[in-house]
Parts: C-alpha cells; structure tokens; sequence
C-alpha cells in the first residue's frame, strides 16, 4: 500500500511510527515536506530565555522517520481523484502517486491580516526563527544609538499576541535580557491567556509571573499595523519598538484540488474517524477535529493522538477492517515561566507551580520525536543547572544572513538557505 504524508510534524510522525508498527513493511511511505528537520515548539521560552541551546527544538526527519521514503518540497495540488500529489521544489515539479493520503500540513503563523506583520515582524513557527530572533536582538545590541529616543526604540520588543505561546515568549525574553529591554505583551482580550479568562486563581498567577519577568501587560488593547519603526494601536497611540513578536495564533494554507472539503477556515472537514473523503484523512492543525461538536484544540498533544488514530485506521482499513473513532479526551494546558514555575491545569485541577513545571517537562521529553534530541536537553539542564539562566551558544557558522535598512535598526530580511520562508505562505508541505 502506498502512503503520502503531507508535512513533518507532530502528527505526521506519530501517524508514521502507528503505520510502521500496525502494518510493518506492507506500507510504502513517503513523506512530503519543505524542511528537513521537526521542529519541537514546547521549549521555545527554553530557548530564548537562554537555557536550551536553539538546535535543541530539532530533531532531523531522517531519524524519526528512518524507513520513510522522503520528498523535499511543497504540495501545490492533490487530485482525489487520480490519488496523486503534486509536488515542487526549486523550480522541479514531480506527481507522487498514493492509495491513502495524510494531510498533515499544520499551520503557519497568522501574519498576512495585520498590515506590516509579516515585513517588520517575527514569527517562531517555522525551522530557524527562534535563533534568526535572538541573532537579530544581538545584531541591535552591536548598533550605537543615534540618540536617547532611538536607543529607547532598540530596547523595545513588543510581542502581539497573549495566548499560551506569547505569553511564555514574553516571560522568556524579560528573564534573558532584565532591565536592559522593555517587553511589552499586548492582548486584545481583558486578560492574559484568553481560555483562562474566568480562572481567577490562574490569572492571578500568570500576572504574577510576568510581573516577576518585568512584562508590562496591555489588555484590551489592539494593535492596527505594524512598520519598521515599531505598533500603531487602535485608539492613535504608537509604540516605538525596534522588536515586534508575532503569537497572533495559526492559519491554514490551501491545499489546491481539496477545497470543497474545506470548512470556511481553510480547515480540513473531518468525521468521527479522522477522514475527510475515500483514500484521505487528515490530522492535527490542518483538520477540524471535533469532540461532541466542539473543535479540540491545536495543541501538540492532540495532534499526536490524532497522527497516531489515522495511522491505526489506515492500518485497519488495510485489514479491511472498520475505521475506529477519534476518542482521546485531552489531559491539560500549561504554561511555563522559569524553571520550578509553570502554571497548569491537569484533568481541570490547578497544580502547585513546580509540579506543572515538572510535569510539562516530563512530558515534553517524553513526546521529543527524537530520543538523541531529548537526551541531549536532559544532558545540557543537568550541566548548566537548568534553573540558572545561560547566553545562547555563538554559533557563527549557522547564523542567517542580516540585510539592514537604512537608518533603521531592524533587519528587512532574513536569507536562509534551506528554504525560502514566504514559500509556504502559497503552498501545504510544512
């Protein structure tokens, strides 16, 4: 049976390990996606604030799928149909053929509808940014302020966005950098962690955490449009910010040849079972999985659990057997700040502080898609004695390429030679 996955991430990868261990060698399977690594999200905060080396939110496609036949490239068109899978790269075109499809392609950062974001501001999702970020912070700390206002300008990062993964970012880079920058998170809601508004007692601790991280806090406030010279907000007033950090949440690329399976979001529509039509099924962020009519949500977690239930149906339907319901009912949510201090809700329960912390990286490590990669991160927290924050490791020779505007003290672009960020703002793959 030949089987195409679309996309490298969570999904993708638990599907594959289902595949492999329900069918073994009767199953063909190609994976198709842009970038060459999986790229783990839960430690980003890690990351910035200086405790985990950026690498380390790696781990290479060709080791946590080993016996996948691999494609490089974006898929700009799916004939349901023929069954087959249009696939460029580098100006190549070539047609996979496939008996059963994963769309698996996640999500992109929601960047395109606030004008400016996507010139002057700074995205994490993709393979690279976290560090193209940290490099762009050193790389204004290398300029001489022309004078108070423009050094107050470069000391600024404002972070859009206050749900679980601004929230985090925020605390991370007030940790790393202190007194030396002002960081401001900005929510559109009248709180911090917007799913958690009538959690009193967890609202009251995430706002304790940012205080204690030196984040200035503006809810309710919106932001209108993003330049090289920082925020516009809604009622007039400007920012000055030589940083701006998107965390507005996800959007979905089309995927040409299935949009009339697509719901108004550009999500895949799904049944109970994880299909979208005959010979495709799509998981995680890419499809509108639904428990009791309700959307689950885009987190790790249940992307795992769903990759994992369209690998096993693919594998019983194989045995011409009856496909079996998506049933995982979700353990939490969490949000960590420092080390021994996050703020969780397991099964509805609050936790104490670092019994959160400790159980979110309990978990993490557990679900790294590469176990070289985990055991790594153990092997650096124990030497560098995680709760002590570290610089970020000179890697020169990975550095992006940085092109300056003039006057200005913000790169205009970032040049990376495994792939041209704007691609798949076109294209499904990633």
């Amino acid at each position: 049976m030949r089987i195409v996955i679309l996309g490298g991430g969570y999904s993708s990868v638990w599907c594959y390990r289902a595949i492999r261990r329900w069918m073994g060698g009767s199953a063909r399977i190609t994976v198709i996606a842009p970038f060459t690594d999986h790229v783990f999200h839960g430690f980003t905060g890690e990351v910035l604030e200086g405790g985990l080396k950026p690498e380390m939110l790696s781990s290479p496609l060709d080791e946590v799928i080993p016996r996948a036949e691999r494609v490089q490239g974006w898929a700009t068109a799916v004939d349901a149909e023929a069954r087959t899978v249009t696939v460029e790269w580098q100006g190549a075109v070539r047609v996979v053929e496939y008996d059963e499809l994963v769309v698996a392609t996640g999500a992109q950062d929601r960047i395109d509808h606030l004008p400016g974001l996507a010139e002057h501001g700074w995205s994490l999702r993709s393979p690279g940014r976290v560090e193209a970020l940290l490099e762009h912070l050193r790389w204004i700390d290398a300029q001489a302020p022309v004078d108070a206002e423009d050094a107050r300008r470069a000391t600024t990062v404002v972070v859009v966005g206050a749900g679980f993964a601004g929230t985090e970012v925020a605390a991370a880079l007030g940790r790393r950098y202190g007194a030396a920058r002002r960081i401001v998170l900005i929510s559109a809601s009248k709180t911090v962690v917007p799913v958690w508004q009538d959690k009193r007692s967890l609202q009251e601790r995430l706002m304790r955490n940012l205080t204690d991280a030196g984040v200035e806090v503006l809810t309710e406030t919106r932001v209108v449009a993003v330049d090289e010279r920082g925020v516009e907000l809604g009622d007039g007033t400007r920012i000055e910010a030589a940083t701006v950090v998107s965390s507005l949440g996800s959007t979905v690329p089309l995927i040409p040849g299935l949009e009339r399976f697509q719901e108004p979001d550009g999500l895949l529509a799904v049944d109970e079972c994880l299909q979208v039509t005959d010979g495709v099924w799509s998981a995680g962020d890419a499809a509108a999985v639904r428990r009791g009519g309700t959307r689950v949500p885009k987190e790790a977690l249940w992307a795992i659990h769903a990759g994992t239930t369209v690998g096993r149906n693919i594998a019983r339907r194989s045995r011409r057997a009856e496909a079996r319901r998506f049933t995982f009912r979700g353990l939490g949510t969490v949000a960590a700040f420092a080390p021994g201090r996050a703020v969780a809700l397991l099964w509805g329960i609050p936790l104490p502080q670092l019994l959160g912390w400790i159980v979110r990286a309990a978990f993490f490590l557990w679900y790294m898609p590469s176990r070289r990669t985990a055991l790594s991160i153990m092997r650096w927290t124990v030497q560098r004695r995680l709760p002590i924050a570290v610089p970020v490791a000179d890697r020169r020779e990975a550095r992006p390429t940085l092109v300056g505007l003039a006057g200005g003290r913000t790169p205009a672009a970032v040049v990376r030679e495994q792939v041209e960020v704007d691609q798949p703002r076109r294209a499904a793959g990633a």
